[in-house]
Parts: C-alpha cells; structure tokens; sequence
C-alpha cells in the first residue's frame, strides 16, 4: 500500500482532517480576504532568485509584471505555439532550484492525479524557505469555471489546501480576488445576499500560498 506521502489521490480521512484544518485556520469562504490582485500578492512572497512560471502560456506575463530578467525567469507550458525553457518538469534539472513557483490558473485543467505528481515534484525543486503560488476558478463562482471546456478538477478551496498539505507545503495565506468587483451599493447589496442564501461567491478565484519547511 502507497504511504500518503506517495498517493496519487487524497484518502478519504486525510482529506476529511484537511477540510477541517482549513476552515480552523482560514475560516468558511465567505471570510477569506478579498485582494486586490493576485500578482500583488505574489510580489509579496518574492524577494529574489529564480522563478519558475507553470503554464506561463506563450504571453509569459508574469515575467513582464515582476519585471524578471531572463537569468533568473524560467517557463514551463507544453503550448506549442510558444518557446518554453522547460516542455514538463521532469526536464527540470535534478539540482535546480527555485525561490519561487507561480501555477496561475493551471490545476483546475489537470487530474488531481496528475496535479498531485506534479506539486510533489515541483516541491522537490523549491528551495528551503522558497514559495508555491497557485491560483485556480472559484468553483463557487456562479460560471467561472464551466466557462472553460479545458477545466477537468473542480479545485474547492479547502481541496487546494488539502493538496499542498500532502504535498508537504505549511499554507501560508488563502485569498480571493476577481476581475470584476461589484460596483454601486445597490449591486454591493445585492450580491451579499446573493451570496448568503445561495451559498455562491462573486470572486471569480482563489489563491493559495504555500510555503516548504526549512526542515524540507
């Protein structure tokens, strides 16, 4: 029988304590903290060193919003319309390392199979103290995550924690954020109640921010 450190799916009691851990520590949904911008927030947990961008696509906006040099700023996408510096990790280099891993609205289009091997490899490549940064749909967004016929897992935020726990990261802030804000107080009035009595959310996505033990 695999360890839980080796599953390639959550099992069953393990996700249970997970979905209660997270609410512990972070709260329901509703009482995640609204941010302004994702990359914001990235911006916060980099301090310098290399960086590696998941499914950077062929744009690479990340590099251009963190204004990174090409020393340090290091792609991976298998689109092949664009040049990449890695076409899947395990053409990443057994020594190389990364202060930071960005997977911007990346998971919500894997299995959680293949979401697990790949968060559990990439943890191997992040530096002692170095960060994870993942954004996915909020599946309690009304639309945005059926809006996209590629999206295979439906990543509830508490799953999202669950799988960094597994994949031995010490969660370090769950946030939401969304390309449209409600606007005017009446619409502000709206969607609160809307959200309260159909248990739906107007963010649009969640972030999580993992961080590897300096014990790793």
């Amino acid at each position: 029988m695999k360890s839980r450190n080796e599953a390639d799916a959550f099992d069953y009691g393990f996700y249970s304590d997970c979905l209660s851990e997270c609410v512990n520590s972070f709260g329901a949904l509703p009482d995640l903290p609204i941010i302004k911008s994702h990359f914001d927030k990235i911006s916060k947990y980099y301090s310098g060193g290399n960086v590696l961008d998941l499914g950077c696509g062929k744009a690479r906006v990340a590099q251009a919003r963190l204004r990174l040099s090409d020393e340090v700023y290091h792609s991976l996408d298998t689109d092949p319309c664009g040049t990449f510096t890695y076409r899947s990790v395990e053409e990443i280099p057994e020594n190389k390392t990364f202060a930071l891993v960005i997977a911007n609205q990346v998971l919500e289009h894997l299995t959680l199979a293949e979401s697990i091997k790949m968060v559990r490899v990439l943890q191997r490549h992040i530096k002692k103290g170095g960060y994870f940064i993942a954004t996915v749909p909020n599946i309690a967004h009304p639309v945005r995550q059926h809006t996209n016929i590629t999206h295979v897992t439906c990543w509830e935020y508490k799953a999202l924690y669950a799988l960094f726990k597994l994949c031995r990261f010490n969660v370090q802030e769950i946030a939401r954020y969304s390309k449209r804000h409600p606007k005017g107080v009446i619409e502000k009035i709206v969607a609160y109640y809307v959200n309260r009595i159909y248990r739906i959310d107007w963010c649009d996505s969640i972030l999580i921010v993992g961080q590897k033990s300096e014990a790793s």
